[in-house]
């Protein structure tokens, strides 16, 4: 086989993407149980082909592991460690709900599927990641988006939030609406977007990932 026609069958065989822009969608762990969650999951297969990667949250399942942390003699990091686990779950949920989504513990997309990042295996032993109960996944997805050096993390809450609205990290840290520990992963090159059960209009307005994400709130540290 000729060199051109192996380039030609490597660009066939490789993903295409809409957008050069990585970006890090965060679905906070309130919607495992969210009536809208079958809606959500349906509309953001349309944005299969683009550089996005969801890190989920664990919700009830990561306050079980609460629970039993505080019931035992634990240590934080193994609480840490098993809470990341419950987020897991999550994904898998996801996966189990549509054949569009695909888990994986690897920074690469699966092609022609919307990747969910398993962080537990990756995380356990990660030097630049903090390990306690100040840092759930709202820190996971912003050490990844830091990580990947990705245009932005976008995190989905079940709380509403305004239209292109800015807001401060600090009084979302201290309304306990993002985790403690989140601005330690902050970087001025990475956009940090906020926004609530409203992102649902925005799918189904807009099939450009980029004109969404200018849609949902910014979040700015002074």
């Amino acid at each position: 086989m000729n060199l051109k026609k192996i380039l030609i069958l490597k660009k066939k065989n490789s993903k295409k993407f809409r957008t050069h822009f990585m970006w890090i969608l965060k679905i906070g762990g309130s919607w495992i149980k969210n009536r809208h969650l079958d809606e959500l999951i349906c509309k953001l297969v349309k944005f299969k082909n683009e550089r996005i990667i969801i890190v989920t949250g664990g919700g009830c399942m990561a306050d079980s592991v609460r629970e039993i942390f505080k019931a035992t003699k634990m240590e934080e990091c193994t609480g840490n460690f098993l809470a990341l686990k419950a987020t897991e779950i999550f994904g898998h949920l996801i996966c189990q709900k549509s054949q569009h989504f695909a888990t994986s513990e690897s920074f690469n997309f699966v092609d022609d599927k919307l990747t969910i990042w398993l962080p537990s295996k990756k995380l356990q032993n990660e030097p630049t990641f903090e390990k306690n109960w100040n840092s759930t996944s709202d820190s996971v997805a912003m050490w990844l988006g830091k990580k990947l050096n990705s245009k932005g993390v976008i995190i989905l809450k079940s709380l509403a939030f305004g239209l292109e609205k800015e807001y401060e990290l600090k009084k979302l840290q201290k309304e306990n609406i993002l985790d403690k520990n989140i601005h330690k992963y902050f970087t001025k090159k990475n956009l940090l977007k906020i926004a609530g059960p409203e992102i649902l209009k925005y799918l189904a307005l807009y099939n450009c990932w980029e004109k969404l994400a200018s849609k949902c709130g910014k979040v700015v540290s002074n």
